[in-house]
């Protein structure tokens, strides 16, 4: 454990909290969570940004349906999250501690984006203030640069003290611990987002939150042009078309006089003849023939889609960036003979949680493991923590990649049975987690077990516990981070369709199918609750501008 000037600094730090800062989401018994403060910020620099995979979203049909690609895709995400980061300050006693922390423990906190919109608001005119004028890309960049020599302009925090700081750090554990146990962590484009899109989410704090359902104006997308040419009385399959909710196909036979056009979703069925437009509503899978009738035909068919969807994200300044990530960690302390709790996820154990009230609330048994065996971080007041689980979600795909983790002490079994050689080279404790994904509202995989059967059957085992049928809801939903009746049947997307929103989780369990289900056609702030809920930004930015300009 590090010298006494590690816990002098912790007691400065408390010292430091701004009236009016937002409540903190309501924690479980045994977690916590504590900033990367200023000091530590300094130590660790930049925030390591996520490199996003820009062609994931040409794979958005196939993750869908296939759980096994899923799982591919997010094992490679995780990999690229726990990717250890360089520190930007070298330790004196370095030649015998990590010199790196996770990729994710540098990402910005709620104490970073607050200093950093700070920084960006003071220096605007009044004018600029009152119009809420837009940040610029160079003044982005400027404050969250300044932010990691923050702690410099501090007269607390004199060249000597700071020197006698990393003098004290001198356990691989306090290394880990300066990425602080933040509940939630915004990579470097999704924090930069969220603060240059303050002029929106001040926008609807005062209009108040677009409703579920809403219409833009008419957009005409091109689908298809096929040209059609059959004998008579012989239908041709034109192609099977994927449309969206609050999206119709429209299809046109150019020609042909006997001809007729057939446009079928299910139970639903439009024909007409040549020259008449026929539609079909989604959401759905269209199949298009055309039938000759009593002559040959040659002839085209025009398809095109139109959509009045809104805005995808109209309480922020467009929908998030593909490179922007965000994780929400849950710790338990590790000191004072604090056992964690642990849950089973096999199939047998998830069959009789979800018969039941769907609920974590009971653990199947305690463990007591240790730093080899799970992340564990040391705070400068001496206080260890582990890392139970992390959310992981990333904007790769529209509706995002929806990817947890959680701690284990049987991590070969189901969902931790086919964790790739990446995962494994990482070391240690990462070998302890398990995970699930989701990327879609519906299942599209037929398999019940996402074709793990013959590889991994106590994973397909596990997954058919959880597979409803192809168009049930998908299913991921984490022990430590999950709680309340129902939550144990969740899947992330389900719940997150509401950032932005004023609703409560609570809430969102009393909805039909514990919430999972898509019941909007909008996503006011892309998916995030952190304007809303948890971090309260919308509050922060509030905060500020009542400061400088007194009540609107």
């Amino acid at each position: 454990m590090g010298g006494p000037g590690r816990a002098t600094v912790l007691l400065a730090l408390l010292g430091c909290t701004s009236p009016g800062e937002p409540p903190s989401e309501p924690e479980c018994v045994g977690t916590s969570h504590a900033a990367l403060a200023a000091v530590d910020r300094k130590i660790v620099g930049e925030a390591a940004p996520y490199p996003a995979d820009g062609t994931l979203r040409a794979r958005d049909a196939e993750l869908a349906a296939s759980q096994q690609k899923r799982r591919e895709a997010a094992w490679a995400t995780v990999a690229k999250v726990l990717e250890p980061a360089p520190l930007h300050e070298s330790l004196p006693n370095g030649r015998r501690l990590p010199s790196q922390i996770p990729a994710w423990q540098t990402w910005y906190g709620l104490d970073d984006l607050r200093r950093v919109f700070h920084a960006l608001y003071e220096p605007l005119s009044e004018t600029e203030k009152r119009s809420r004028a837009r940040f610029s890309s160079a003044s982005l960049d400027d404050a969250f640069l300044w932010n990691t020599r923050a702690v410099e302009e501090l007269p607390t925090w004199p060249a000597e003290r700071y020197l006698e700081y990393l003098a004290a750090i001198d356990e691989a554990g306090e290394v880990a611990g300066l990425g602080g146990i933040s509940r939630v962590g915004y990579s470097p484009a999704a924090g930069r987002h969220l603060l240059s899109s303050y002029p929106e989410v001040l926008a609807c704090r005062d209009a108040g939150v677009p409703p579920p359902h809403a219409e833009g104006p008419v957009v005409d997308t091109p689908v298809a042009r096929e040209a059609v040419e059959g004998a008579a009385c012989e239908p041709r399959l034109v192609g099977v078309y994927a449309i969206e909710a609050d999206e119709v196909l429209r299809g046109v036979l150019e020609e042909g006089d006997d001809a007729t056009l057939t446009l079928r979703a299910g139970s639903e069925l439009c024909t007409t003849a040549a020259g008449i437009p026929c539609e079909v509503t989604g959401p759905a899978l269209v199949e298009v023939t055309v039938d000759p009738g009593a002559a040959p035909l040659r002839a085209v068919v025009d398809l095109t889609r139109s959509s009045r969807k809104p805005a995808w994200s109209a309480c922020l300044d467009g929908a998030f960036p593909v490179d922007a990530a965000i994780v929400k960690a849950d710790y338990r302390r590790a000191d004072l003979e604090i056992k964690l709790p642990v849950f089973s996820t096999s199939a047998a154990s998830l069959r009789a949680r979800l018969q039941g009230d769907a609920s974590w609330e009971v653990a199947d048994g305690e463990a007591d493991p240790g730093p080899s065996e799970i992340h564990t971080v040391t705070l400068p007041n001496g206080n260890n923590f582990r890392l139970a689980a992390l959310h992981i979600m990333t904007k790769e795909l529209d509706h995002w990649q929806w990817i947890t983790l959680w701690w284990s002490d049987s991590p070969e079994e189901d969902f931790g049975a086919d964790r790739p050689a990446a995962i494994e080279a990482l070391g240690g404790p990462w070998s302890h987690y398990k995970m699930c994904v989701v990327t879609a509202f519906d299942e599209k995989d037929a398999l019940a077990g996402g074709g793990f059967d013959a590889s991994h059957p106590s994973l397909a085992e596990a997954l058919a516990a959880t597979h409803g049928g192809v168009g049930a809801p998908t299913w991921c939903s984490n022990p430590y981070l999950e709680q309340g009746h129902g939550n144990a049947g969740t899947n992330c997307i389900g719940c997150h369709q509401y950032g932005g929103t004023d609703l409560t989780s609570e809430e969102v369990l009393t909805f039909t199918d514990v919430g999972r289900l898509q019941v909007r056609n909008n996503f006011p702030t892309d998916y995030s609750w952190a304007t809303t809920a948890g971090d309260e930004l919308a509050q922060l930015f509030a905060d500020e501008e009542l400061y400088f300009l007194g009540p609107r």
